[in-house]
């Protein structure tokens, strides 16, 4: 039986963030946009400008989440 098959999305990650750069690069600005996220949603009082940023710090970090998710299905079907 195939390992790579029965991986979960977590160890596949593992794999390409240590084997791929470009995945690497992703993965690091996800995080970074996480975290942009916490700090804004931990604030008691938005301005109009940081609900902007929220909303667009959200589309951007779930088109990155997307990208990732094509090299993993990618890495599953070798």
């Amino acid at each position: 039986m195939n390992m790579k098959i029965n991986m979960n999305d977590q160890k596949i990650k593992e794999i390409l963030i240590r084997k791929d750069e470009s995945f690497k690069n992703l993965d690091i600005k996800h995080r970074e946009f996480e975290h942009q996220l916490e700090k804004l949603n931990n604030r008691s009082f938005k301005t109009g400008r940081e609900l902007i940023e929220v909303r667009n710090l959200k589309k951007q970090k779930l088109k990155l989440k997307d990208s990732m998710q094509k090299y993993i299905f990618e890495y599953r079907k070798r």
